[in-house]
């Protein structure tokens, strides 16, 4: 059986990150008032043929709005599985061979990878080999399920957000300059890449991050 649960939630997802606001969405599709988006993005009701329609010719990818999947994906529990584990291996085959590039040739590649971590959809670091406490200046463990938010200078961080705002939601490998938070409170200059990845059959992204030292100037 399909489930509709959280379609309101995707729907409002993909108006914000397309048009910015209900208000340009309704003015975008030709609906006159935006109190008619009301009941769709509470999750009382199912958008009907013609708004289905609005938001076919808008773009929008109705199977995921609706059910959370894309076209012609399985929908049953081992295929769920089946894909997160997938994608689980992707991640762990991408670190693996960070390790494996790092142990062979670490004075050829020390300067281009100093450190790296896997975070969640909420920007927590949920995989770490101890590189990123180390490259920072914490404790072993330190970091642990720490906030990406805590460790970027406030200023940087709003620089992040917008441009991973305006990337999603495609898959991309994004790159910044930005002040990191050392473990004695001052900051270090960093040059760091972030990979970002959808999950299968999720709404859900996860980020693999390299960082190293730079000497460019931040502000």
């Amino acid at each position: 059986m399909t489930s509709h649960s959280g379609f309101h939630h995707r729907l409002r997802d993909y108006i914000l990150k397309k048009h910015g606001s209900i208000n340009a969405f309704c003015r975008a599709v030709d609906i006159k008032y935006p109190a008619q988006m009301t009941p769709y993005l509470k999750g009382k009701c199912l958008p009907g043929k013609k708004m289905i329609e609005r938001l076919e010719k808008d773009g929008a990818d109705i199977d995921w709005i609706l059910t959370g999947h894309v076209v012609g994906e399985q929908m049953s529990p081992i295929s769920d599985a089946l894909a997160l584990s997938r994608y689980r291996m992707d991640i762990d085959n991408l670190l693996r061979q960070v390790r494996l590039h790092i142990g062979r040739f670490e004075e050829r590649l020390k300067p281009a990878i100093e450190a790296y971590a896997v975070l969640d959809d909420s920007e927590r670091i949920v995989d770490l080999s101890g590189s990123i406490e180390k490259f920072l200046g914490y404790e072993q463990g330190a970091l642990s399920g720490a906030s990406l938010s805590e460790l970027i200078h406030p200023e940087d961080y709003a620089h992040f957000k917008s441009a991973l705002q305006r990337q999603m939601p495609v898959e991309a490998v994004l790159m910044f300059y930005s002040r990191f938070k050392t473990g004695d409170g001052s900051y270090l200059n960093v040059e760091w890449s972030l990979s970002v990845k959808r999950k299968p059959m999720s709404d859900l992204n996860e980020y693999a991050m390299i960082l190293r030292k730079t000497d460019a100037q931040i502000y």
